[in-house]
């Protein structure tokens, strides 16, 4: 197998990100300094043991993982790891990168992959990750820069399983346990911690023997200081008092605001997150269920005007899709039926499938208030009137895997960008399946056994084309992340919705 041609051109990323840099100087570019904050406390700096965003937005800057995705092109690179060979369908072997140091000094070998691997795949050690290691059966040193993972059966997804997983030094947990990477944070990364304030405030360095041939590359920003601010409005004024330099993931009310100000550079960012609906094709519901009919989930999916939800309520970045997927995720196709905004012919349709005065059902969902009330007012035009099932997740999910609920709305993000890592979850004859397609879970499951991308990408296209045929769902668009900077500080922001503070720069 070979691996990978690399780009290290960011430009498209940056272009994305909409920030237009200027020359003027300010303290924190005279310095080489910035402040950023997030919302979310950080309970553990382990991303094994805390899986909340601004964890993981700091783990991809202290840690290395043995591969890496490309952010403007949703590539696998080759990290930690310099090659990689499928043995057989169930065994990788790893060769290492010589020379990579960790933070303290040491040389990252052999076995500090077996000790991390074999740590995070063993359940009694409890991790919590968003992505999970139980592919992995066990891990072996076959020599001082080589490991062999012996799966626990055919996983396509397992190179880029593995560019989620840091490799820590091998005894990490075994002073310590679950607090060991809290209390001495060590890692590979491009910044190395010099303190922190647990739930305040975090002090990163960038690490001048950063590994040459990281795919991160190195840190232009010499020194990065993150502090936890849960308030938005406190951000807000700190970002506009110069407290800090870069804010992210606020409401779009407030970019009009922000944008007054001449010095702050203000925009969004398309991610990958989804939202969507999924109908109840397969009556689980009951049999006579509306949308058994495909002409009753295609008047659905005409009914709704995406784009104009898109620019009232989310506006930025976010784009109406029409295929089950984000475009630059791998294994998304780009030639799909599409159903464009078109209430009579969704009244059409309604008729030919027996409804000509619509009819009544609910709508379950657990986010997005206000964009669920705009579907449910698109529905109402064409005679489909919802009553509003809004609950938490947990309860929500519940009724969703016991085949209670007729239509479903919700989102769905991929740190892996591949659409193996969540399409089977809503079309693999899972609990949450509403579609029940033998043919399309045939697909998936083939495209997701197979080592070999050509073969991988053509079945799941085929399972995709086959879901927006039958309209089984309807994706209503890609997110947005807000973000604001001060002017002349460039941070590109990925497809995921995560910054990149180790390609951030002061003009």
């Amino acid at each position: 197998m070979t691996l990978f041609s690399r780009s290290r051109d960011f430009g498209v990323a940056l272009a994305v990100a909409g920030l237009l840099t200027t020359t003027t100087a300010y303290a924190d570019a005279a310095d080489n300094t910035m402040r950023a904050a997030f919302q979310i406390e950080i309970a553990n700096l382990d991303n094994y043991y805390d899986t909340a965003g601004s964890v993981t937005v700091m783990s991809r800057h202290i840690w290395d993982a043995l591969f890496y995705v490309e952010p403007e092109t949703s590539e696998l690179v080759l990290a930690l790891a310099e090659g990689v060979t499928f043995v057989d369908d169930t065994t990788l072997e790893i060769d290492l990168r010589r020379g990579v140091q960790f933070h303290d000094g040491r040389e990252l070998t052999a076995d500090d992959v077996v000790y991390t691997l074999n740590w995070i795949r063993n359940p009694d050690n409890a991790v919590r990750t968003i992505t999970s290691p139980r592919f992995i059966e066990d891990v072996e040193r076959v020599d001082t820069y080589r490991v062999r993972i012996h799966m626990t059966g055919p996983t396509a997804l397992a190179l880029r399983f593995l560019s989620v997983f840091p490799i820590y030094p091998a005894g990490t947990y075994d002073t310590d346990g679950q607090a060991a990477m809290n209390l001495n944070p060590v890692g590979t990364g491009p910044y190395r911690v010099v303190s922190a304030e647990p739930g305040r405030e975090y002090v990163l360095q960038r690490f001048e023997n950063h590994y040459a041939e990281s795919p991160k590359g190195q840190a232009q920003v010499e020194n990065l200081i993150v502090r936890i601010i849960p308030e938005p409005s406190t951000q807000l004024a700190e970002l506009i008092s110069g407290g800090i330099d870069w804010i992210y993931a606020f409401g779009s009310d407030q970019v009009d605001n922000l944008s007054r100000d001449p010095d702050i550079e203000v925009g969004g960012v398309a991610t990958s997150r989804m939202m969507y609906m999924v109908m109840d094709a397969a009556g689980r519901t009951g049999t006579d269920s509306p949308f058994t009919d495909i002409r009753v989930r295609q008047a659905v999916s005409h009914a709704i005007d995406r784009q104009a939800i898109v620019t009232a309520l989310v506006q930025g970045g976010a784009q109406p899709l029409d295929a089950f997927c984000y475009p630059q995720d791998f294994g998304c196709p780009a030639d799909v039926v599409t159903y464009a905004y078109d209430p009579d012919l969704a009244r059409a349709l309604l008729a030919e499938a027996g409804y000509p005065d619509g009819f009544s059902t609910t709508i379950s969902a657990w986010r997005d208030r206000p964009v669920v009330e705009a579907v449910m007012g698109f529905l109402a035009e064409v005679g489909i009137d919802l009553e509003l099932n809004y609950s938490n997740l947990a309860p929500l999910r519940e009724q969703w895997e016991a085949g209670e609920l007729p239509l479903v709305y919700g989102s769905i993000g991929s740190q892996l960008s591949d659409v193996g890592n969540f399409v089977p979850t809503f079309f693999g004859l899972t609990a949450r399946d509403l579609a029940r397609d033998d043919q399309v879970a045939e697909w998936m499951q083939m495209a997701n056994a197979s080592n070999d991308e050509a073969t991988r990408r053509d079945f799941d296209h085929m399972a995709l084309r086959r879901i927006a045929e039958q309209a089984y769902a309807l994706p209503l668009f890609s997110d947005n992340t807000n973000f604001a900077v001060t002017r002349g500080l460039t941070v590109p922001i990925d497809s995921v919705g995560m910054p990149h503070f180790y390609r951030a720069r002061w003009e």
